[in-house]
């Protein structure tokens, strides 16, 4: 892997690599991951209005507190920006 000490380089830049380019096709093959354009079509799909009345809708719902942490939803938001190092400090408990 291109990532060691002396040069640390930014997720954007480090997951371009080959190395890592290598291991996302090798877990989309294990995975069986789908073909890229039906998740072109479903991206489009996502930003209909049939998908906007779809899921306004809805009357009831679920969330899973693993996945709705306010702090680890600050750094899924901030690792989405170039050049951005999400930073969390606090307390828990």
């Amino acid at each position: 892997m291109p990532q060691n000490p002396e040069k640390i380089q930014d997720h954007v830049e480090l997951f371009h690599q080959p190395e890592y380019q290598e291991l996302f096709e090798n877990k989309k093959k294990f995975e069986g991951g789908h073909d890229p354009e039906e998740v072109k079509k479903v991206a489009e799909w996502t930003k209909s209005w049939e998908y906007r009345e779809k899921n306004f809708a809805r009357e009831a719902l679920t969330v899973n507190p693993a996945k709705g942490c306010q702090p680890l939803g600050a750094i899924y938001a901030a690792a989405g920006f170039e050049g951005t190092l999400p930073f969390v400090q606090g307390t828990y408990g």
